[in-house]
């Protein structure tokens, strides 16, 4: 994609340094106060909001994700559609296929009579049980006797499309997997290219899951897993199961649960906000929504950092000069690594107790973990609770962020594409020195088990 002219980015770093020395609000920790005005009541003062304009974000053929993809999610998923629950949060989380080969009894029928599917299962779960008396602590060894691997996954991705097909279900399957948004990245393929590509990609995942893991617990605590595991299903595991079972063990033995802490958001951190979208006229705004990527900070006892507080503060103002009617934050436990403090529930409580904005206007995704993310899961979240997504958003952060995501043809996008697979955006465009116009897209939904802190 072609580099758009850096000279703009230059322009707003003078205008920006020009903004810094015009005059602060001293509550704002250096971000720029709250907009004077009719919309600024509560806000503070300081320097008026830069012009904003949602036209400038118009969806053209290089301004995001490719349209018939986008085109495709958006027409395929369903607010309608219950998901299935495997009954583990985190494995519907982490691991979404799994719970759609179990949920019906007559994908579970074809599973269990299939003899390619059995023979399969059979074997990975001789593997699973032997592994320790094979093994003992030897990570590597427990890796090689636990981990698909690309062979094998794609061996059993076909079976698993020829046995549906044989039983007549596979268009139901496929059909069930689009309605729910979780396989989005998927929505232009086939039925039987969809339900592979989607089985491969789990396998993969189950793969990664493992290493992160072993590196992460060791092999004697590894080892300790699978015993329990195996105990404690003394019946035969599945043909996909054996290795889910001892991923979801090792995440919650090492503490990594991150992907389900505050689950379910629509009841908690989210509820007030979600009761309130209703009520919202969106025509009386020119965004729906201020997006703020979280900024962690390098200690485990700080649980804001500055230059979050001053992300979050920029969106004050923007929210109390009447911008959007929502504020988004988005940020998990990411810096330093295991730290107990979220990122968007600190900007959180900090906008909600110290700048006075409303729990009905504050959104959080608690889990985003890169840029890349923050992107993906506040979407998510748009689109769920069904804000118009043909409506712009406004993503804001400091100087230098906002120019890495508003300049995207030249890093971001590329980062984007080789770690999600696609753009989050139908387009996203550069408008003032600490904000970008998105507008966002349904393909966002897709779940990505790659990364089980925040799939």
């Amino acid at each position: 994609m072609p580099l758009r002219p850096f000279y703009h980015a230059a322009s707003w770093m003078l205008l920006a340094l020009a903004a810094s020395t015009a005059g602060c609000d001293e509550d704002a920790a250096g971000a720029p106060g709250a907009s004077t005005g009719a919309g600024a009541a509560g806000g503070g003062g300081g320097e008026p909001v830069p012009p904003l304009d949602p036209a400038a974000c118009p969806v053209t053929s290089d301004s995001g994700i490719d349209g018939s993809l986008a085109d495709a999610a958006d027409s395929q998923w369903s607010r309608d559609f219950v998901a299935p629950s495997t009954g583990s949060l985190l494995e519907d989380e982490v691991f979404a296929l799994t719970a759609f080969l179990r949920a019906k009894p007559a994908i579970q029928a074809v599973l269990s009579s299939d003899a390619t599917l059995s023979a399969i299962g059979t074997d990975r779960d001789a593997r699973l049980r032997s592994a320790t008396a094979s093994c003992g602590p030897d990570t590597a060894c427990l890796r090689a006797a636990l981990a698909w691997g690309e062979a094998d996954g794609a061996t059993a991705a076909a079976a698993l499309v020829a046995a549906l097909e044989q039983a007549t279900q596979l268009e139901l399957f496929a059909l069930d997997l689009r309605a729910s948004g979780d396989f989005a990245l998927l929505a232009t393929e086939s039925d039987d290219e969809l339900v592979r590509r989607a089985f491969v990609a789990l396998t993969a995942a189950l793969d990664g899951t493992l290493d992160a893991e072993a590196e992460s617990l060791g092999g004697a605590a590894l080892a300790e897993v699978v015993e329990a595991v195996s105990a404690a299903h003394p019946e035969p595991f599945g043909f996909f199961e054996a290795l889910v079972a001892v991923d979801i063990a090792a995440l919650l033995k090492d503490g990594r649960d991150e992907a389900i802490r505050y689950q379910p958001l629509d009841t908690g951190e989210n509820a007030a906000a979600l009761a309130h979208v209703p009520a919202i006229d969106w025509t009386a705004y020119p965004f729906t929504m201020i997006l703020v990527p979280g900024q962690g900070p390098t200690d485990v006892d700080t649980p804001l950092a500055e230059q979050g507080k001053a992300r979050a503060d920029l969106a004050a103002q923007r929210y109390f000069a009447g911008i959007a009617p929502l504020i988004a934050l988005s940020g998990g436990h990411v810096h330093p690594d295991r730290t107990p403090y979220a990122e968007a529930l600190e900007m959180k409580k900090y906008l909600r107790d110290e700048r006075g904005i409303p729990e009905e206007a504050l959104w959080v995704d608690p889990h985003a973990r890169h840029t890349t993310t923050n992107l993906r899961n506040v979407t998510r979240l748009l689109v769920r609770a069904g804000i118009p997504a043909d409506r712009p958003m406004l993503v804001t952060s400091d100087l230098g962020q906002s120019l890495y995501i508003g300049y995207w043809h030249g890093m971001f996008g590329p980062r984007c594409e080789e770690e999600l697979g696609y753009l989050p955006w139908r387009s996203l465009v550069p408008i003032s020195p600490f904000d970008a116009c998105m507008r966002p897209t349904a393909v966002s939904l897709h779940r990505d088990g790659r990364d089980p802190l925040d799939p």
